[in-house]
């Protein structure tokens, strides 16, 4: 019997002694600002020291700044750079085109996003801004409690463990989200878990355990 790519990777996951299902993920705010900056900023920087202390000094600083309307307020005056705490005014820009874009479609909290990303027209607006792809929108969907998974170079390496080699961002997406259904768990957590997996390094001494290839 040949097993399907979900199937093939269901299985691989199973013979990994070091691999954790985690159940819970960051997200669900309830703050437009931090669902924002959490997006634009996790892009090519580590999660844990560059964009997570970043977003709890959001829910800390600015905790009444919650809907797109009053963050847009407080950013005539603080600069979208003082905001995120961050320097570069590349992703300050794109902050801040996400939050006009929002405004312009009547987006005001996060429940709103979440309706708005199920509109698959509404993903090409979010898309026509610079620096934001198919992976940023997934994450998008992620913060706001939508069961998907967004890939990146540690779930399309995690495939390539397994012996899998998908066709393009849609298809790496179905074989993990399709897996998620096979393990009956949530397919951001199973996201997650991936990530973890691969950004911990236990695939490393798992690969070698097993003796896979790279």
């Amino acid at each position: 019997m040949t097993l399907s790519d979900p199937e093939k990777l269901v299985h691989y996951v199973k013979s990994l002694p070091g691999f954790v299902f985690y159940e819970t993920i960051d997200g669900n705010y309830d703050h437009i600002g931090a669902t924002a900056a959490d997006a634009v900023l996790q892009a090519n920087n580590k999660y844990s020291t560059h964009v997570k202390p970043r977003i709890n000094r959001i829910l800390a600083k600015y905790s009444d700044a919650r809907t797109t309307s009053s963050l847009l307020h407080l950013l005539e005056l603080v600069p979208a750079t003082e905001f995120l705490d961050w320097r570069g005014e590349d992703r300050a820009e794109r902050f801040r085109q996400v939050l006009e874009l929002f405004a312009a479609e009547g987006i005001e909290v996060e429940a709103d996003l979440k309706e708005w990303l199920e509109n698959k027209p509404n993903l090409l607006k979010l898309r026509s801004i610079k620096g934001i792809g198919p992976k940023t929108i997934d994450y998008f969907k992620i913060l706001v409690g939508v069961s998907t998974s967004a890939i990146d170079r540690h779930l399309l390496n995690f495939l390539a463990l397994a012996g899998l080699s998908p066709c393009g961002y849609i298809d790496a997406q179905k074989i993990i989200n399709v897996a998620a259904d096979i393990l009956a768990i949530d397919r951001a957590y199973f996201d997650h878990s991936i990530w973890q997996f691969m950004s911990k390094g236990v695939a490393n001494s798992t690969k070698e355990c097993l003796g896979h290839q790279a």
